[in-house]
């Protein structure tokens, strides 16, 4: 909790809840708020090893009904770059964005997912290491 966003928001759940607040309380409420998405609580990490749209993308498959706003909340962006973000993501293929009453719903498409470069670059790396424990167990 060093940010000093989730400071502030902790001391006006204090000032809110009053004298009866405990720590343990004040960290449930946060992390409820993460949990639906209104808040990033958790992400204690300065360097995001993810570009833009790779963040983009892993919130939208953990869940797909995020709005453009909830998506800049969680994420910490700006909504103009979630949605030119989501435009990109659109445009080449990884997503597809349906109307449903009133609310866009995003369609992950994992196999272009799984054949895009970058994916198959670190799944090939996270491999290697394995790869190469076996051969020096076989010698």
């Amino acid at each position: 909790m060093a940010d000093e966003k989730t400071e502030k928001l902790v001391s006006a759940l204090r000032d809110s809840l009053g004298a009866n607040a405990s720590e343990e309380m004040i960290a449930s409420i946060l992390k409820t708020l993460d949990k639906q998405k209104v808040f990033r609580y958790h992400n204690e990490n300065v360097v995001s090893l993810l570009s833009t749209p790779g963040r983009v993308l892993c919130a939208l498959m953990e869940d797909n009904s995020m709005t453009l706003r909830s998506l800049a909340i969680y994420l910490n962006m700006s909504e103009t770059m979630i949605d030119k973000t989501v435009k990109v993501l659109v445009a080449s293929g990884l997503i597809t964005k349906t109307k449903v009453n009133r609310q866009n719903v995003y369609a992950i498409h994992h196999e272009a997912v799984l054949r895009h470069p970058d994916i198959q670059h670190l799944l090939g790396a996270i491999n290697l290491p394995k790869q190469r424990v076996d051969e020096n167990e076989v010698f």
